[in-house]
Formats: C-alpha cells, sequence, structure tokens
C-alpha cells in the first residue's frame, strides 16, 4: 500500500511539474510573439518601396523631350500588347475552356446529384464573378 501512495504522489507532482513548465513556456512564447499590426506588415520594405513608386525609366530623370519619345513607346507597346493579348485569347482560350469544362464534368462525375447541383451553382458563381472582374476595366 504504501508503494502504491508513494507511484501516485510522483505521479501528482510530475504531472504538475509537466503542466507548470508548459504554462511558463506558454507565457515565455507569447511575449515572444507579438502579431505586427495588419498595416505594418502589408507595406512593403524600404527598399521595395522605392522600386514600386514608377517605371524605372523615370528613375533615371529622363528629360521633358526624353519623356515624350518614351510616352511614345510606351504607348505603342500597349497598343502591341493588347492585340498580342486577343491573339493569345483567340488561339488559347477555347482550348482551353474544353479542358475547364472536360475537367469540371469529371469531378461532377465523381459527386452525388445533390453535391453535383451544388458545385453548379458554385461555378456559375466563379464563372460570373471571373467575367464580371474581366470586363470591370482595361488591365494594362
Amino acid at each position: 500500500m504504501n508503494k502504491l501512495l508513494r507511484t501516485r504522489l510522483t505521479t501528482v507532482v510530475v504531472l504538475i511539474v509537466v503542466f507548470g513548465a508548459g504554462i511558463l513556456l506558454g507565457m515565455a512564447a507569447d511575449r515572444s510573439m507579438v502579431a505586427t499590426p495588419a498595416a505594418e506588415a502589408a507595406r512593403p520594405a524600404e527598399s521595395e518601396d522605392s522600386a514600386r513608386r514608377g517605371p524605372l525609366w523615370e528613375q533615371v530623370g529622363p528629360s521633358d523631350a526624353q519623356k515624350i519619345v518614351i510616352d511614345s513607346i510606351v504607348a505603342e507597346y500597349r497598343t502591341a500588347m493588347k492585340a498580342l493579348h486577343a491573339e493569345f485569347n483567340a488561339a488559347y482560350d477555347p482550348r482551353y475552356r474544353a479542358l475547364l469544362d472536360e475537367t469540371r464534368a469529371a469531378i461532377k462525375g465523381v459527386l452525388t446529384p445533390e453535391q453535383a447541383h451544388a458545385y453548379d451553382s458554385l461555378v456559375a458563381e466563379r464563372d460570373r464573378q471571373h467575367a464580371e472582374r474581366d470586363s470591370g476595366g482595361d488591365r494594362d
């Protein structure tokens, strides 16, 4: 009986020590893991911030005459990129859409009728959001 009492007492002491150490460790970790405010975390580093202020060519200090020429170059580039983007969409959108439809159909084949109906609703909403975003403005 004395041995059983000693074993229980030892077990209680060990548990108290373990829990106490856990509490102390938790308090120490809590103090060292202070979260930064969201606004501060979202702000880029100083070197990143200065590099993102504008086009690189503006950072070399072009003259007004050079800016005019550069602006015309950028305008030509944008026109060419829009044409290339339209050409790309014409060539690859049908193939992309077909692959996407095949993938969605394969996923629906695994689902129950109720899940398939819910999946169709989610897909329709996602497609609507993408169409809204894509037609929402001119992306340069």
